[in-house]
């Protein structure tokens, strides 16, 4: 995995919205919900927040637990975060292709 820049907007979004908590004390699904919030909130039920059905929460939620990431900054968590979320973005991007060209697409 390649690390984004650390003066990212995301990164620095995360940042953020994780530094005024005690993040190190959340579970990992309550980290990747924070974390996906300030790169991209969505209203839900009238407040900004992400799908529980969000796909993305459960990426997160596994780098984190194979990570010992409450060892880290809350800068170094987020450039993390953000960067296992460009990876899974571009592998995804990558596998729409190869299905579209497996089934005879152009």
């Amino acid at each position: 995995m390649r690390l984004v820049a650390p003066d990212d907007a995301h990164v620095v979004a995360v940042t953020e919205a994780l530094a005024p908590y005690a993040w190190r004390t959340l579970t990992p699904e309550a980290v990747s919900r924070r974390a996906l919030a300030a790169i991209g909130p969505h209203r839900i039920d009238g407040a900004e927040g992400v799908a529980r059905q969000d796909e993305r929460i459960a990426v997160l939620s596994d780098f984190l637990a194979g990570c010992p990431w409450r060892s880290l900054t809350a800068a170094g968590l987020s450039r993390r975060l953000v960067s296992v979320l460009e990876a899974w973005r571009l592998e995804s991007q990558w596998l729409e292709i190869q299905l579209h060209w497996s089934q005879g697409g152009v």
